[in-house]
């Protein structure tokens, strides 16, 4: 099987520490290494070097290459113009089919924190088995909730699919998207639904007739790419072909509408390092302080505090709940609860030509 990072999202929740050039993926918090770095070191524990390969833009091409040296060039799959997570895999199944028209390829994404490797990457392979016994399926794993979230996609099981030791397949009745409390709450009790943490695994060939079927004209520019790739002609077409494409996502574009979808359920700890809020709660402790740089906290309790600034102290008295985030040119305060909301800081940013330069 072969892996697929994809690496080529911006972070916007995450500034600002995430930023156009310097994208969360490539960055590293509380002394750890960055995120897809830690990515490729945990499927490295059970999945060849030669079989990972990374998605990105060639405008981070050097950056990525930088945080994964063991790669070879070619295990790089470059996109010349975002044009969702649906081209970037399309573009990665018709490079994989062309080196094995029988290559099954399974998504990760380079931001997820997952406490549980062994489980995750057991998961990764009971799934792998399934598609090669049901090769015109698509499949995927679901996070059994721990509490009721509002900032994920669920998915809702159906009727049990097929039985593989202790773990279960199910059809996928629905996807529901980011739900209100109330009605996560009821998800949570109701047992039928999952986390979606976008982790498919699939059929290359698969997914390329589901292209064809709906979404047409990116198939038509895929099977363009596809024959000029190892040829001098290959950027020029590449570029040409993304330009006329409308930006879109697997989920929407494709996921949404399969029919033969199934779902494998997992019980891990895992987070989609998105938010700051996230990033907390992936890596701190409930009412204890999560620290980074020189902070000095007093009657304080819950907070984030991220100081990159090392000529400066960030000290703190009498504040709960805070996400602070401190770097050579901009300062961050905000409230957990509204971490989500920080992209709305980057869309007034773009309007502001004094202020485009802290993107």
């Amino acid at each position: 099987m072969k892996i697929l990072i994809l690496a080529g999202g911006v972070g916007k929740r995450l500034w600002p520490i995430s930023r156009k050039n310097q994208p969360k993926q490539t960055e590293s918090f509380f002394a750890q290494d960055s995120l897809i770095k830690l990515t490729y070191q945990r499927l490295r524990k059970s999945f060849s070097q030669k079989d990972i390969y990374v998605s990105g833009g060639q405008d981070q091409s050097n950056l990525l290459k930088k945080h994964l040296p063991d790669l070879a060039s070619d295990n790089f799959i470059l996109e010349p113009f975002q044009k969702g997570t649906a081209m970037a895999i399309g573009l990665a199944c018709v490079h994989l089919i062309k080196k094995d028209p029988q290559a099954i390829l399974t998504v990760a994404n380079s931001d997820h924190f997952i406490k549980e490797n062994q489980k995750y990457l057991k998961g990764l392979h009971v799934l792998e088995n399934f598609i090669k016994k049901n090769p015109e399926y698509l499949a995927l794993a679901g996070i059994k909730p721990q509490y009721p979230e509002t900032g994920y996609g669920y998915i809702k099981k159906g009727k049990l699919i097929q039985k593989t030791g202790s773990h279960k397949f199910y059809k996928v009745d629905q996807f529901k998207e980011k739900p209100s409390l109330v009605v996560a709450k009821k998800y949570l009790k109701s047992n039928k639904f999952l986390w979606n943490p976008a982790w498919f695994v699939f059929k290359a060939e698969t997914m390329l007739n589901l292209f064809q079927k709906y979404l047409p004209e990116h198939y038509q520019a895929l099977k363009k790419i596809e024959q000029k790739i190892g040829s001098k002609d290959y950027q020029r077409v590449l570029n040409l072909e993304f330009k006329k494409l409308e930006k879109i996502s697997i989920d929407f574009g494709i996921i949404e509408k399969v029919q033969k979808m199934a779902v494998l359920p997992l019980d891990i700890i895992w987070r989609d390092v998105g938010t700051w809020q996230a990033i907390k709660e992936s890596y701190g402790q409930k009412k204890s302080n999560l620290i980074e740089g020189q902070v000095d906290a007093h009657d304080s309790q819950n907070n984030l505090v991220i100081n990159r600034n090392k000529k400066k102290l960030v000290a703190l008295l009498g504040v709960d709940d805070l996400v602070i985030v401190d770097t050579k040119d901009v300062l961050l305060i905000c409230s957990q609860k509204k971490s989500q909301e920080v992209k709305k800081i980057i869309s007034s940013l773009k309007n502001n030509k004094k202020y485009r330069k802290y993107l």
